[in-house]
């Protein structure tokens, strides 16, 4: 997403001003939420209802982050024993304009056969990559929501072509299977996005399948290991815009011990071009300690390299390369409610030189059945 045109003083102080009152304001309901929401749930029902209310800013310093506001709701209802749906819209103020969308509706089965089974059909988060395992406020201990690669093109591919993705944070429809033992777990399925669309549907898309497989290890408890493979054909228009296959591999790792979690994920993708192949590659490393029961701290890294292609699809004018690291410190008010501050750094494709910007956030959740 482009960043819009830097704000007056006058509207940058505003901004400011809003951001510590929603922290004071938070920082004075934390004791009562916190006693409010001490017993609410015992064991778990039928019916399940969660909302993740977001507020997030950002002060740069020659260009302006839009004020975002999520409302991120999750519904799940069993059906009998074993089959259950579930239900995610979102509403979100994002590039300064708000939007409605519907990140999962699915039908899910659940069975033990020799090993733990998952059969789920619909629209689901795309099980590719470390960072969908946190696209959502409340898991993400970052200040900004997303793994940054996952919401940003990688530069152009040709000019004939959509944009695309190192990976992407795609909602497909499809469908998946999962299985797992205590020490292993297995995944394959066909969905109607590849991992690599940006995540903004390009006008003139055409669905096609793509599959995906995946697997894990898991040598000792909080310790995982992981790999995927994503292939398909990323299409546009056929009557303008040819068709490309791609090949997305993923390897992952998560260690966790004490108080502390280190945990990252290495991405490639290729696209066969008509000019030949393209090949962007990436990583993101990130750590998170505990400092005490309600104070934590958070750093993630990300790079992405990637071609840049010319107006031609046959002509590559060179290797470019994007790099960020976001620093975070986060206070637990409540079990419910998470104010987190941050620095960020980050060097754009096209930019020479470090962009510096310190965020806010103020993140409620809340489980209502």
């Amino acid at each position: 997403m482009s960043a819009p045109a830097a704000p007056g003083p006058l509207r940058l102080g505003f901004r400011m001003a809003l951001s510590c009152g929603a922290v004071a304001l938070a920082l004075t309901a934390g004791p009562a939420l916190a006693q409010d929401g001490a017993a609410r749930h015992g064991a778990s029902r039928r019916v399940a209802f969660d909302t993740v209310t977001g507020y997030q800013d950002f002060f740069a310093e020659d260009a302006a982050w839009p004020v975002q506001f999520i409302i991120d709701a999750f519904g799940a209802i069993e059906l009998a024993p074993g089959w259950q749906v579930s239900v995610r819209p979102v509403l979100w103020r994002v590039g300064g304009e708000w939007e409605s969308l519907l990140d999962q509706a699915s039908l899910r089965y659940e069975f033990r056969w020799g090993a733990k089974w998952r059969i789920e059909a619909g629209k689901f988060p795309s099980p590719i990559g470390l960072g969908m395992t946190e696209n959502r406020a409340n898991v993400n201990p970052g200040v900004i929501w997303c793994h940054r690669p996952y919401y940003m093109a990688v530069p152009s591919q040709g000019s004939d072509l959509p944009p695309v993705s190192l990976v992407s944070a795609v909602y497909p429809w499809g469908g998946q299977v999962t299985a797992s033992g205590d020490r292993w777990d297995l995944r394959a399925g066909l969905v109607d996005r590849p991992p690599v669309a940006f995540w903004r549907r390009a006008a003139g898309d055409v669905q096609s399948a793509n599959g995906l497989v995946g697997a894990g290890v898991t040598p000792r408890q909080g310790t995982r290991f992981g790999v995927s493979r994503a292939w398909g054909r990323f299409a546009g228009d056929s009557a303008t815009r040819p068709a490309l296959d791609y090949d997305l591999v993923t390897a992952e790792a998560d260690v966790a011990f004490g108080h502390s979690r280190v945990s990252g994920e290495w991405v490639r993708s290729r696209f066969d071009a008509p000019g030949g192949e393209r090949v962007s590659n990436g990583w993101t490393a990130q750590g998170q300690h505990a400092l005490t029961p309600r104070v934590f701290v958070h750093s993630r890294a990300s790079s992405v390299r990637a071609p840049r292609a010319a107006t031609s699809l046959a002509t590559i004018v060179a290797d470019e390369r994007f790099r960020s690291i976001d620093n975070t410190v986060g206070y637990l008010l409540s079990p419910e409610v998470t104010v987190r501050v941050a620095h960020s750094a980050i060097r754009g494709f096209t930019r020479a030189t470090v962009d510096h910007q310190v965020g806010v956030s103020l993140v409620w959740t809340r489980r209502w059945w």
